[in-house]
């Protein structure tokens, strides 16, 4: 699991893998021996969505070099707001789930992994970067910004889409999974199972 953004992101990560441990699933910390790795999202403002996507192609990286039956699979906020777009633009990634998925991940990881196998005897070709985040980019132009939004935007400078190229399977590969609702309505109670990722922290 590799989790990025906010606290809620955060938490979002602990039911995640409180729920696999729950349906069996080993949590290991080598992410190369992984049947499957997780990359939690988050697209709150540009800086943080262009390390989303980074983050994604470096998994597929590490997944085509290392071990290509590894099942990679984006879940947050990242999938929740281009739920239609993302799975055409990075058909490398297995599966995509929302921000209502989170505590059906165990069977979210089965599926992607066991639909990784068709994909491990496709070709493999080059993906850009850029050519993500410039789609990504066309999407937001139109949608209107709040105040906090216009102060952080990096769109339109030279820091934000610079160009990176991963090795990924053809887009003619099975398509990806897709699970993601078109408005989240998820909330956790006290009985979803969750993985502590921050230590308790005690009065002095």
């Amino acid at each position: 699991m590799i989790s990025l953004g906010c606290a809620k992101n955060l938490v979002d990560a602990e039911i995640m893998l409180g729920s696999l441990m729950k349906s069996g699933v080993e949590i290991t910390n080598d992410a190369a021996t992984a049947d499957a790795v997780i990359v939690n999202t988050c697209s709150f403002i540009d800086s943080a969505q262009e390390e989303s996507v980074d983050t994604i192609l470096e998994s597929v990286e590490l997944r085509d070099a290392n071990q290509r039956g590894q099942a990679v699979i984006v879940s947050g906020c990242l999938s929740q707001r281009f739920r239609e777009e993302l799975p055409k633009l990075m058909p490398e990634v297995d599966a995509f789930m929302g921000i209502d998925q989170v505590a059906q991940v165990g069977d979210i990881v089965g599926k992607a992994i066991a639909s990784r196998a068709a994909k491990v005897q496709s070709p493999k070709s080059k993906v850009e970067k850029g050519k993500v985040v410039s789609r990504l980019n066309e999407l937001e132009k139109n949608r209107p910004l709040d105040e906090h939004e216009k102060e952080n935007a990096l769109r339109g400078t030279e820091k934000f889409g610079k160009t990176k190229s991963v090795l990924a399977p053809k887009a003619s590969s099975p398509a990806p999974l897709f699970d993601v609702t078109a408005r989240p309505v998820f909330i956790p109670d006290y009985d979803t199972p969750r993985f502590r990722l921050t230590p308790n922290i005690l009065p002095t």
